[in-house]
C-alpha cells in the first residue's frame, strides 16, 4: 500500500501545483507520476507473475512515459525539439502498451479488433479535419503519433472477443481514451485553437495511464 499511497500523494501535489499555478512545482511532481506507477503495478501484481518476460513491456512503457513527461518539462524554441522528442517516447511507450495486449495469454478476435480499428479511422479522419481548420497546416506533421494509440486501442480491443465480460480490458480501454483526449487537447493547444486547461489535459492524461495499469492487473488477476 505505501506506492499506492505515494501514487495519490504525488497526484494530488501535481495537480495542486497546477491549480496554483506553480510551475516549480510542477515541474517537481510530474515526473515521478510514471516511475511511481510502475512501482505501484509491480507491487501489486502477483509475486509468480513479476519475473514474466511480458512484464518487460510494462517497464518499457511507462519509463519511456515518463522520459516523455521530462522532455515536454523543457523549454520549447521554435523547432519544438524537446516536444517532438517527447512525442517519440511517447509514440515508443504505446507500441510496448500495445505489445504486452497482444502477447497476453488469452483469446484474440480480428473481429473486433478490425472494428476498433474503424472506429480508430474515423476518429482520426476527424481529428485532421479539426486540426486543419483555417491556415493551420500543422495536422500532417502531427497526426503520426496518434497511430501509438490506435495500435494500442487495437490490441485491447483484440481482447474483446472473450465470452465473458472483462472489466480489466473495459478499463483498458477507456484508459487509452482518455489518453487519446489528453493528447488531441495537447494537439489543439499547439495549433493554438485549446479547447480546455492543463488541468484537464493532466488529469485525463494520469486518469488514461492509471486505468491502463488497473486494467492490466484486473487482467492477470483472473
Amino acid at each position: 500500500m505505501l506506492f499506492v499511497a505515494l501514487y495519490l500523494v504525488d497526484v494530488f501535489l501535481c495537480l495542486l501545483f497546477i491549480k496554483k499555478k506553480s510551475s516549480v512545482g510542477y515541474a517537481c511532481t510530474k515526473p515521478l507520476l510514471m516511475p511511481l506507477l510502475l512501482a505501484l503495478y509491480f507491487a501489486l501484481l502477483p509475486s509468480s507473475l513479476r519475473a514474466l518476460p511480458i512484464q518487460n513491456f510494462v517497464l518499457c512503457a511507462l519509463l519511456f512515459d515518463a522520459l516523455g513527461d521530462i522532455l515536454l518539462l523543457l523549454p520549447r524554441n521554435k523547432t519544438k525539439l524537446y516536444f517532438y522528442l517527447g512525442m517519440l517516447c511517447f509514440f515508443v511507450g504505446h507500441i510496448f502498451y500495445a505489445l504486452w495486449f497482444f502477447k497476453y495469454d488469452a483469446v484474440h478476435s480480428e473481429q473486433w479488433a478490425k472494428r476498433v480499428l474503424l472506429i480508430c479511422f474515423l476518429l482520426q479522419y476527424l481529428i485532421y479535419r479539426l486540426l486543419m481548420l483555417g491556415p493551420r497546416k500543422y495536422a500532417p506533421y502531427l497526426m503520426p503519433y496518434s497511430i501509438g494509440l490506435v495500435i494500442v486501442a487495437i490490441s485491447i480491443g483484440s481482447l474483446m472477443g472473450g465470452e465473458q465480460f472483462s472489466w480489466g480490458v473495459c478499463l483498458s480501454f477507456i484508459g487509452v481514451s482518455l489518453f487519446g483526449f489528453s493528447d488531441f487537447n495537447i494537439l489543439r493547444r499547439l495549433v493554438r485553437m485549446p479547447l480546455f486547461g492543463q488541468m484537464t489535459v493532466m488529469s485525463t492524461y494520469i486518469a488514461g495511464q492509471s486505468l491502463i495499469i488497473c486494467g492490466m492487473l484486473i487482467l492477470q488477476s483472473t
